[in-house]
């Protein structure tokens, strides 16, 4: 009878189809955390320096598999955008340098990576879960926040940058 249920189960979430895609949702967070701070490489990042560009912010982890599966999306989305108004920064949650090299080697993802290894950059985000992004416009507004794991590169994700990057020239 068990195994029945669980065939039962397995055939309802296949005809239910994929599972529905995070949820991009506004920002009612205020004005925008200050980001700043070392790269994985050594070199400083700031938010601020991107000013005129739209910026997606994600907080990942090496042990968070959702946050592994959503990194190439990341390096696509910055691949395809290229050229344009829009820079993406991960923010590592809590890891050392040497394990980020690592796992950025073995994926092959080329992404700038600012330290947060006590995690107050995370505190002052809001994110209490991996993955979490957040959109940032031309203006320097956080305008969108997303928790779970996106593919960024389709659909309402994809759309909302868009729309984002439309405004940039206006946000000067």
């Amino acid at each position: 009878m068990a195994l029945r249920a669980a065939a039962f189960a397995i055939a309802a979430a296949a005809a239910a189809g994929p599972v529905a895609a995070t949820e991009l949702k506004p920002w009612k967070g205020g004005e925008t955390p200050a980001l700043a701070g070392a790269g994985v490489d050594g070199k400083a990042i700031d938010l601020k320096a991107y000013r005129g560009r739209v910026v997606l912010v994600n907080f990942w982890a090496t042990w968070c598999e959702p946050c592994r599966d959503e990194m190439p999306s990341f390096d696509k989305l910055r691949a395809r955008l290229s050229g344009r108004p829009f820079e993406l920064i991960t923010v590592n949650f809590g890891e050392g340098a040497p394990k980020i090299e690592g796992f950025l080697r073995k994926l092959g993802i080329t992404l700038p990576v600012l330290l947060d290894p006590e995690k107050k950059t995370a505190a002052a985000w809001g994110a209490g879960g991996l993955p979490m992004t957040f959109l940032v416009d031309a203006g320097g507004r956080v305008r969108y926040s997303a928790f779970g794991e996106e593919d960024w590169n389709a659909g309402e994700p994809l759309r909302v940058i868009e729309t984002l990057l439309a405004e940039a020239p206006r946000a000067r």
